[in-house]
């Protein structure tokens, strides 16, 4: 008997857990809110498999789209509309993701015409496919006059529920244009992964290099401390001698020239050895990104999609 074909599944995957990690960190409590948003995603998505099976790519860049969305709703609901009931903040926050499956519903045969030509002829889009962004952005802009003029959390309530009214309105007019550039966008996703696949191969041999630095100097670090008397590391403003765990993570951050200055080198002798090792940090990414480059050329059919 055939197995069901389960093509679908990393995309589910993938969306579901990018969703879920953009609601917990927006909410501090698995509530309500977070079921709402988590539930609305999984209708998105299922929805988007029964309209288009195949295409996980596109529900992948759906989720990311949602995942944009989310974050700049709560920012601007904690910066204009933070007076407005909780359940005012829910349903404004379903209706244009509930409004743009709808109309993506109701235009599903002219969206599955464009899907079908798509894979013979590649869409350019012009700018004017964006203009749609031109009125959302206006109604953002314009709920920063809210919190100026002393409104009750009633009016707020029904300020925010316009608000998004309107952009849901929006959005549902160009369904198909965002459709569209999702479906772009899920290509373009493919494309990526099918040549991060195919550069597997150096791109493990630079982590095997890096991290063969990082551990040959995070041991230099440890045994200077242990054989030449002195502190030779601040920590915190402190001098003290540090763990190998310390020594491997300033091993990690001078490595990648990044220096958060919490811990410091204090002798002359780890100075210079660090002053070292991030002159071979640099020496390695310029040999990492030309050995990358040099493969991708003598393997270019494996840098393409298929």
């Amino acid at each position: 008997m055939k197995k069901p074909d389960r093509y679908w599944l990393p995309g589910l995957v993938l969306t579901l857990g990018l969703y879920v990690l953009v609601s917990l960190s927006v909410s501090e409590t698995v509530d309500f809110f977070f079921l709402v948003m988590l539930g609305t995603l999984v209708f998105c998505v299922t929805l988007f498999y029964r309209l288009f099976p195949g295409s996980y790519f596109t529900t992948i860049a759906l989720a990311n789209f949602l995942s944009v969305y989310a974050c700049l709703f709560i920012f601007f609901v904690e910066a204009n509309f933070g007076a407005a009931a909780d359940w005012v903040v829910r349903v404004s926050f379903a209706l244009p993701i509930l409004t743009f499956m709808a109309g993506v519903w109701l235009r599903r045969g002219a969206i599955h015409r464009l899907v079908n030509h798509e894979v013979d002829t590649r869409i350019h889009y012009a700018p004017r496919v964006f203009l749609w962004l031109l009125p959302v952005m206006v109604v953002g802009l314009a709920t920063f006059l809210v919190p100026h003029q002393g409104f009750s959390a009633q009016t707020v309530g029904l300020l925010l529920l316009a608000s998004m009214g309107l952009i849901a309105v929006t959005v549902m007019a160009v369904c198909r244009d965002v459709t569209a550039f999702l479906l772009e966008t899920g290509l373009l996703f493919e494309d990526f992964f099918a040549r991060a696949s195919a550069l597997m191969a150096p791109t493990l041999a630079f982590f095997t290099y890096y991290s063969f630095v990082v551990i040959v100097f995070a041991g230099v670090y440890r045994l200077v401390g242990r054989i030449i008397p002195g502190d030779h590391f601040m920590l915190a403003g402190e001098p003290r001698t540090i763990s190998f765990m310390e020594s491997l993570y300033f091993s990690i951050i001078t490595l990648s020239t990044v220096g958060y200055g919490d811990l410091v080198p204090a002798s002359l002798l780890v100075r210079a050895i660090a002053s070292l090792q991030i002159v071979i940090g640099v020496w390695l990414i310029i040999f990492g990104f030309s050995e990358v480059l040099r493969y991708t050329r003598e393997h270019p059919a494996q840098g393409r999609r298929g």
